[in-house]
This record gives C-alpha cells, sequence and structure tokens, in this order.
C-alpha cells in the first residue's frame, strides 16, 4: 500500500511538473522563434525539456520519500498495534474456550463441582473486557475521537476516592498506602481521566510491592501542580525505564513482572498527562523501589 501511494505521489508529481515545464517551454519556444530564431532551438529546447523531466522525476522521488515517511510510520505502528492486540487477546480466549470444553464435556456433573473452571473463565472474561477497554481507549486516543471535558474540581477528593478503593488490597498484601496532598487544591481537568490516572499508577504500584509502602504525594507552587506516586517494591532494571511506557510492554525476567497485566497501562497514563499537558517521569531503583513524577502547569 505504502508503495502504491509513494508510486503515486511521484506520477501525479511528474505529470503536474512536466506538464508546466512542457507550457513555459512552449512560450519560451515560439516568442524567441517569432523574434530571434536564432537563439534558440528546436534541439536545444528538447534536451532541456528532457533534463528537466529528469530532474523533476529525481526531485518527486526524494519528496515521495519525505511525505510518506509519516504514513508509512502511521501504518506500521498500527500494523503492530493490530498484531500485538491479537496476540494479547489470544490469551484469554484460548483460556475461555478450555474451560468451557472443561465444562461441557461433564454434563451431569453439578455447578459447585465445576466452579473451578466456571470461576477461570470469569476471570479471563473481566481481563478480556479490561484489555478491550484499554484498546478502545487508545484507538480513540489516535484518531483524537477523545474529547476532555475539561472542568474545575477538588483534586484531593478524587485521590481520596481513589486511595480508598486500594485500601482493601494493600491491606491483603501487607502495604501501608499513604497520601500527603493538601486539604484544598484546586484542579482544571477532566475529573475522569484524572481519577483513571491515579488508579492506574497506584494499581501498578501495588502491584509491583510484595511490602512495604506505597505513597502518594502532592505539592503544588505558582508554575506547576507535581504528583508522585512512590513504592518500595522490587523496582525497575536501567534498561527498561525507557520502554515502560510503550504499549503491551511489559517487564519480563524479574519477580515484578505482571503476567496479568496486558502493558498498555502506562501508555494510557501517558496520553492522559500529555492531553492535560503535563509531563510524566520515572526514577527506579532495582530492588529498592520506584517513583513516577507527574506534573502539570498551573
Amino acid at each position: 500500500m505504502i508503495d502504491k501511494l509513494r508510486k503515486r505521489f511521484i506520477l501525479f508529481s511528474v505529470l503536474v511538473i512536466s506538464s508546466i515545464v512542457v507550457i513555459v517551454g512552449l512560450f519560451m519556444f515560439v516568442g524567441n522563434s517569432r523574434h530571434s530564431p536564432s537563439d534558440i532551438t528546436a534541439h536545444r529546447y528538447w534536451i532541456t525539456l528532457l533534463l528537466g523531466i529528469v530532474l523533476v522525476f529525481m526531485g518527486s522521488l526524494l519528496l515521495s520519500k519525505k511525505a510518506v515517511k509519516p504514513i508509512e510510520t502511521a501504518w506500521q505502528k498500527q500494523l503492530d498495534f493490530t498484531a500485538d492486540a491479537s496476540h494479547e487477546l489470544r490469551t484469554p480466549i484460548a483460556v475461555i474456550q478450555t474451560n468451557l470444553e472443561l465444562v461441557i464435556d461433564s454434563p451431569k456433573e453439578t455447578i459447585e463441582s465445576q466452579m473451578k473452571w466456571l470461576r477461570n473463565i470469569e476471570a479471563e472474561n473481566k481481563r478480556m473486557i479490561q484489555l478491550v477497554e484499554n484498546l478502545l481507549t487508545l484507538s480513540r486516543a489516535d484518531t483524537d475521537q477523545t474529547a476532555l471535558e475539561i472542568e474545575t474540581f477538588e483534586l484531593n477528593e478524587i485521590i481520596l476516592e481513589v486511595v480508598a478503593l486500594f485500601e482493601g488490597v494493600a491491606r491483603k498484601k501487607g502495604i501501608t498506602l499513604k497520601q500527603n496532598i493538601p486539604e484544598k487544591s484546586i484542579f482544571r481537568g477532566d475529573p475522569k481521566w484524572i481519577k483513571q490516572l491515579f488508579v492506574i499508577l497506584i494499581d501498578n504500584a501495588l502491584h509491583y510491592t510484595d511490602s512495604g509502602m506505597v505513597t502518594v504525594f502532592v505539592s503544588r507552587n505558582e508554575a506547576d501542580i507535581t504528583f508522585s506516586i512512590t513504592d518500595t517494591g522490587h523496582g525497575i532494571e536501567a534498561k527498561h525505564l525507557d520502554k515502560i511506557f510503550d504499549r503491551f510492554y511489559r517487564v519480563t525476567g524479574t519477580r515484578s513482572f505482571n503476567q496479568d497485566g496486558s502493558g498498555l497501562g502506562l501508555s494510557i497514563a501517558k496520553w492522559i498527562v500529555l492531553e492535560h499537558g503535563g509531563t510524566i517521569s520515572v526514577l527506579s531503583t532495582f530492588g529498592v523501589g520506584t517513583t513516577f513524577t507527574i506534573q502539570f502547569p498551573t
């Protein structure tokens, strides 16, 4: 497809510019022939025209490569995204199919006796629903179909609500979940997506922490507002730090690898931050912990 687009671009450019060269050349030829025929000959005219067409072709070839490059990059990203999405969906679908076959092959068994397989189906179905929702979010983001609903709201209320959601998970894992935020912190943005941002980052911190502490910290000055989510988990090796915001990228080969994750959460988090005009960064020491820092202009 990209090659066809490039060829069409070259052909169109050559035809248009060559037509212009021919028309201008004819006017010059006719004009010069009327006044001083010895100044320009048909032979010289056709040689000049041929050289012009060759130069036009070479210029069109170079321009086509430059013009098609962004399209080629976007097309390749789309192909990679589709391939990765298909790969991620294949696993839960296979698990659901296998467990369904186990249930179907035992028609005389009671529901209670088949509960193990049914629970597996339920878990994978929930995982697939979340994956599809994340895929739709990123797909809409890529095509600018997700518009932010900007309003002014109390940021501390959003953060406290998210922290409350994860208190049970933290307690079960023996993790202290702390928050240090101003009592009154007015923020202008989309409350739904800001809440989702904290859900992703706190959930991520708890996933990769066996015990210890996860802290949510907020500070504000005249220029910007800063959020940080710090954990005392396994940390991330330096070689992974520049890739963790890539779609479907998951840190493997360490205890912190989350087999249930899809590798989309941090990509969505980065998109939320960028859409609000902010920046997101990560500092981590392997075996010590990780800190995600987000800054928004005030």
